[in-house]
């Protein structure tokens, strides 16, 4: 299953001399992760540049990561999937 667009992100185009916000059009592969615990001060971007090589990518993070309400606040313990590049 492949998922496209992201929660996190969007972009824009205009139409008609009119704004219109179109979902991020990069996929990634849903099961296809490892997990990590996150530790005292993790945050999506933090994560994202350790694992991913790019803390712009922590929307993969938070789109995979649902249970966690605060990609900013990551609490120790909690168990975090890592998509596979």
């Amino acid at each position: 299953m492949i998922i496209k667009g992201s929660r996190y992100t969007q972009s824009s185009e205009t139409r008609n001399d009119e704004t219109v916000y179109v979902a991020d059009t990069s996929t990634f592969r849903v099961g296809s992760y490892f997990t990590i615990i996150a530790e005292d001060g993790d945050s999506f971007e933090f994560l994202a540049a350790r694992h991913l090589n790019s803390p712009q990518m922590y929307w993969k993070l938070a789109d995979i990561n649902t249970h966690v309400p605060f990609p900013d606040f990551i609490e120790a313990g909690t168990s975090i999937k890592i998509p596979l590049a």
